[in-house]
């Protein structure tokens, strides 16, 4: 494939990722629908399955939204890999996010990265499989002093686990269930993750 093939997919692949991002923060559905083949699958801190029904119940949490909390994916880098119609897509990714717990509005920041696997149907690309690394994160009141500092007391600071510790902390406090086989950075599942990659590039 000639370079500059190579570099017109790249961004016809970063645009996909771009408008996941602002389709999913400004609540427009049917466009983040639009990034994903139909048979898509995702997983992330607090669902994993269908980007079908991923896209469902990101409208039914937008829905539910009070007025004082927000959410936005903030993207940087991003580096793809592209063989023929398959693609790999790694992006660092803030996800920043006003929020209440325990009637306490919080501000919760994640350093992650979006690792995706995309394909070229009938000359489009879209994303086939979203998976998200995580790295680290944090959780602040917004109004400083007005948390109690026993309020944090189950959440692991130290061990591969720390860097998903607040988002796993926010999760059980909104009633969601984390599920299996989350990605922690720099752990046997990142590079498990990799490894499926270079096989979807491979074609095996």
């Amino acid at each position: 494939m000639a370079s500059d093939e190579i570099e017109r997919d790249k961004a016809a692949i970063w645009e996909v990722r771009r408008a996941w991002a602002f389709a999913r923060d400004q609540g427009e559905w049917d466009r983040l629908a639009s990034c994903f083949h139909a048979d898509a699958t995702i997983t992330v801190s607090w669902y994993s399955g269908s980007a079908a029904g991923f896209v469902q119940r990101s409208g039914e949490m937008g829905g539910a939204r009070r007025p004082e909390e927000r959410n936005k994916h903030w993207l940087g880098n991003r580096r793809a890999k592209v063989i023929g119609n398959r693609a790999t897509l790694e992006t660092d990714v803030n996800v920043v996010i006003r929020e209440y717990l325990d009637g306490h509005l919080f501000d919760y920041m994640a350093w992650s990265r979006f690792y995706d696997l995309f394909e070229k149907r009938e000359g489009i690309w879209r994303i086939f499989k979203m998976s998200c690394i995580y790295d680290k994160d944090r959780l602040d009141p917004v109004i400083p002093g007005s948390v109690p500092a026993a309020f944090y007391d189950t959440v692991p600071l130290s061990g591969i686990e720390s860097g998903f510790a607040f988002m796993r902390f926010r999760q059980v406090k909104k009633g969601r269930t984390v599920p299996p086989g989350i990605v922690l950075g720099d752990s046997p599942g990142e590079t498990a993750l990799r490894d499926e990659g270079a096989r979807w590039l491979a074609g095996t």
